[in-house]
């Protein structure tokens, strides 16, 4: 019996996303923000890349509509206005902009051009699920380096560990 591909898909962004919360909600406070780049920084530039990645056009995107730019693009500290809260709402946001996006296999699969390349809306997922990976494992190596337990890992077929 075959599967749906965005059965396959969403296996594996799902996990991410509940991810993604749960450090968001138990993140110590005094890596989670601060001075430097912490914790929420990874949260926000993984968000922003999510709301960017997961649009139509993503070389469209409205950059304007972004709190603070500077502080997606990891060159500065976020603002204490991109508490836990906002990005639990903009975690929100992501999540409905996914379920408002092409999951057929035949749209998944169809190609399209982005910045003269070609690209497929299964690239877009997968683009995300690579970087939001890596930030997960930047979160990961901050927690090693203050002695805190790493994040629970999700994923298909695993258990929380």
């Amino acid at each position: 019996m075959q599967q749906d591909l965005s059965v396959v898909l969403l296996r594996h962004l799902k996990p991410i996303l509940t991810m993604l919360r749960q450090t968001i909600l138990s993140c110590p406070d005094h890596v989670f923000s601060g001075d430097k780049l912490l914790v929420r920084e990874q949260l926000y530039h993984s968000l922003v890349g999510m709301d960017i990645w997961f649009s139509h056009e993503p070389n469209h995107y409205p950059l304007q509509q972004i709190l603070d730019i500077e502080a997606a693009k990891m060159n500065k500290a976020a603002p204490e206005s991109i508490s836990r809260r906002f990005l639990l709402s903009y975690l929100g946001k992501v999540e409905y902009k996914l379920e408002k996006m092409p999951m057929s296999t035949d749209k998944l699969l169809e190609k399209r051009e982005l910045d003269g390349e070609e690209i497929t809306y299964l690239d877009q997922y997968l683009i995300q699920i690579r970087h939001v990976q890596h930030h997960l494992g930047e979160i990961d190596e901050i927690m090693r380096n203050n002695q805190l337990p790493l994040l629970k890992w999700q994923g298909y077929g695993d258990s929380m560990q």
